[in-house]
């Protein structure tokens, strides 16, 4: 949930706690009320991650995913990074998917009259499934607050012709859409430390009953996020 910082070049450890009141993944609710927890590490362009997901409620899945990242100018308007991720499940239902890997890339430019345009792409292995997604992001000064209201609008879409690939039986494809937007405001309080509250929104469209459990996650979410991040 920690908004991205620029890559100044110089060593940068940052470490995150913060809550969700839904875990939501490219539209899809993964769970409900959570903990969540990260720590990164980035120099030069690369940069490592851990990031952490545990439900507050019994009887659903939590997450750890590791990734691993490198980002480069390219010209003087275009940021190019390439990333790949293992994601982790726990407490998995019989035929959930227990772990996959994806690889990624996103090209983000530079701000336009405060409007920041970026594109992502990525390929899952396991699942294999293609990705999309392109989003908008806009910073209005708060001055009164000293801080700044990050917004941003976004809309993917997910093709996976194996969604399942722990259950037993023949394969299933699944595809959907999505869109969203979220209201995130950082505010610095001290030198290292900055608290972080954001209020997110997704709706999906056309996707089966492979990637959500009807009943248990809706295909519109709206929840809200609150969390704590210190950088040294």
């Amino acid at each position: 949930m920690r908004l991205a910082a620029q890559d100044s070049g110089e060593p940068r450890l940052t470490v995150d706690f913060g809550y969700a009141s839904r875990s939501v993944f490219r539209g899809i609710e993964r769970a409900g009320s959570s903990a969540q927890a990260s720590m990164e590490y980035a120099v030069n362009g690369f940069r490592g991650s851990v990031w952490a997901n545990q439900p507050l409620r019994r009887g659903q899945m939590g997450e750890v995913d590791l990734t691993g990242a490198y980002a480069r100018q390219v010209g003087e308007k275009i940021n190019v990074e390439l990333a790949l991720t293992a994601y982790h499940f726990t407490d998995t239902p019989a035929g959930a998917t227990k772990h996959s890997l994806e690889a990624g890339l996103t090209a983000t430019w530079a701000s336009v009259s405060g409007f920041t345009p970026s594109v992502s792409l990525q390929h899952n292995f396991r699942l294999e499934a293609e990705s999309a997604q392109a989003s908008l992001a806009y910073s209005v000064p708060l001055t009164k607050l000293g801080a700044f209201l990050e917004l941003s609008a976004f809309a993917g879409c997910v093709d996976a012709r194996n969604v399942r690939p722990d259950a037993a039986g023949p394969r299933v494809r699944d595809s959907y859409g999505y869109l969203g937007g979220e209201a995130q405001i950082p505010y610095r309080v001290s030198a290292h430390t900055t608290v972080i509250a954001g209020l997110h929104a997704t709706t999906t469209s056309g996707q089966g009953g492979a990637f959500f459990t009807p009943g248990q996650f809706g295909r519109a979410n709206l929840w809200l996020t609150l969390g704590l991040s210190i950088d040294f």
